[in-house]
């Protein structure tokens, strides 16, 4: 538990240096400095800065992805899996805006490897409204398209979002619009309201 706890506490403040500074310009020493730990700790935890920032990529998907898994399952049907976990999305990068923000805006172009992992997550949300979309009656052509072109759509959003820094409120009416527009292209009744206010949230 200790050990867990410093890992934290190293990821916490790797984040806050990484928001602050942005990935080429943070160095460890400021990250074990935040942290007020020795420069040998961090190395028991992180091989390096760039092993540091993937673990909080990892952390932020990991948040939303466990997001996406318990609002799946409350859900009554194909349609109803695909709205709810479009609005977990929102409730994942909302949690922690500040780490949101490290993840997407300054991984962005910092490293080949970053690039991958974000593009290796889209494709793994994707693949939830692409098995939706088909399970929903839409053709495999037609699921594979859409599913990519709505989590791009979502991307892009989101980027704009965490870069403009505003808020929760802004990002669900944006998500909203992507929402209508999408599910009109697909011939889908609009999910429910209660999706909006959690998409987590027991019915």
């Amino acid at each position: 538990m200790e050990e867990n706890t410093r890992r934290g506490e190293l990821l916490q403040a790797a984040q806050r240096v990484f928001s602050q500074h942005g990935y080429h310009q943070a160095t460890i020493r400021a990250i074990v400095e935040s942290a007020n730990c020795a420069t040998g700790t961090f190395y028991l935890y992180f091989a390096s800065k760039e092993d540091c920032f993937l673990a909080l990529m990892d952390k932020l998907y990991g948040n939303i992805m466990e997001k996406i898994l318990t609002a799946r399952g409350y859900a009554a049907s194909p349609s109803d899996k695909l709205g709810k976990s479009f609005w977990a999305v929102v409730d994942g990068i909302s949690q922690d805006t500040e780490l949101t923000s490290v993840v997407l805006v300054r991984a962005a172009g910092a490293n080949a490897l970053f690039e991958e992992r974000l593009w290796r997550v889209r494709d793994a949300f994707a693949q939830f409204i692409v098995d939706d979309l088909r399970e929903c009656g839409l053709s495999d052509h037609q699921a594979r398209i859409g599913g990519h072109a709505c989590v791009g759509a979502l991307a892009e959003v989101v980027g704009m979002w965490a870069r403009a820094e505003q808020s929760d409120q802004e990002l669900r009416a944006a998500f909203e619009e992507i929402e209508r527009i999408f599910w009109v292209s697909w011939n889908l009744s609009l999910p429910r309201s209660d999706n909006q206010d959690s998409a987590s949230r027991e019915p």
